[in-house]
């Protein structure tokens, strides 16, 4: 069973994965991009975390799509999270949402 991070090692997650941020209760990741590639990315996320058995919560609006992870069971990030953080990021470089860091924001 996983283990909630405690926040030092959530801080030190996050910096390996640019565009997220949060806390030890959820880290998060908003990105812009339309709505053809929102659904293909989004589709293939859903089977990773279908392979993982870990799922995110996807919040779309018109032109941006909001990704929360967090482990319900021990009620805030763990490893797993991070993993599947990790995941997501890589299908949106795979859709040609470059992370922040790649793009000079």
């Amino acid at each position: 069973m996983p283990t909630k991070l405690d926040a030092h090692r959530v801080a030190d997650a996050l910096s390996t994965l640019p565009g997220w941020s949060g806390d030890t209760s959820t880290i998060v990741r908003r990105v812009a991009m339309d709505e053809e590639t929102a659904n293909e990315a989004v589709e293939k996320i859903s089977i990773v975390a279908n392979e993982m058995n870990h799922h995110p919560v996807v919040d779309r609006a018109p032109g941006v799509t909001i990704f929360t992870v967090w482990t319900h069971s021990q009620g805030g990030v763990t490893d797993l999270d991070i993993a599947l953080a990790s995941r997501i990021s890589d299908i949106l470089r795979q859709h040609g949402i470059a992370d922040p860091s790649d793009a000079g924001t």
